[in-house]
This record gives structure tokens, sequence and C-alpha cells, in this order.
């Protein structure tokens, strides 16, 4: 229930929580060459080696692959990841990309200077 007049913002956080409290669905895995991503067991692999990731690395590289080929610029990134919290560290997207990158390559994220991040895919081999 939601009193009018609303801020749209808070209609987007309360349909993203209503969407987040589906159970008992099977939630499709995430698949982009060698990297997989289980939403329902919160696992990542790489090759098929586990690949262990903190809570918000996790849900930085989920949200990345949700929108692959996509530029999500750092409020972007931070709104998702934080959501009303507003003490969030000026460079705390930037660390988690580098925890992402250290863990599954250099080449997985792209910055965008001025834009942004994108899921640029994993190289073969």
């Amino acid at each position: 229930y939601l009193t009018k007049p609303f801020d749209l913002d808070e209609l987007q956080a309360r349909v993203r929580a209503l969407t987040r409290r589906t159970t008992g669905r099977a939630l499709p895995q995430l698949v982009h060459g060698e990297l997989r991503l289980d939403p329902a067991t919160h696992q990542v692999t790489l090759s098929g080696q586990a690949v262990e990731l903190a809570p918000r690395e996790y849900a930085l590289l989920r949200l990345l692959l949700e929108n692959s080929g996509k530029v999500l610029s750092r409020n972007q990134l931070e709104q998702s990841l934080y959501g009303w919290s507003g003490d969030v560290e000026s460079n705390a997207i930037e660390v988690h990309v580098h925890h992402l990158r250290r863990k599954l390559g250099r080449e997985v994220i792209e910055t965008r200077r001025g834009q942004g991040y994108r899921y640029a895919g994993v190289a073969a081999g």
C-alpha cells in the first residue's frame, strides 16, 4: 500500500522489494561464456571453478550481468547496492570493481570514463 502523493523512487524500491520476495520460484542462472551466476544459491563459477565473492561483490556482478552490454553509472550502481543508506564511501564502487577484476580477470568489467561501468565478458582461456 502506498499513499498519494508518493515519490517515484519509493515506488520503484517497493516494486524491487516485492519482486525479490518471490518464493518457491526457480530463478534462471545467468550464464555468460565461462561465467555462471546462480541467483537461487548465490554461487558464482568461472570455468567450472567456484569463485568466492563478498555479498556486495556478488550483488554488483549480478547487476552487471543482468544489464549485460549496458553502461551503468556509478550513481545507478550505488543506488542498487546501497539503497537508502546514505553513508556510502566515495570510492566504494571502485573498490568492489577492483575486487571483481582481481577474482574474475581485468577484462570482465569495462570502465567508461565519465559514464560508468559495463560487463564486458570473460576472455576465453
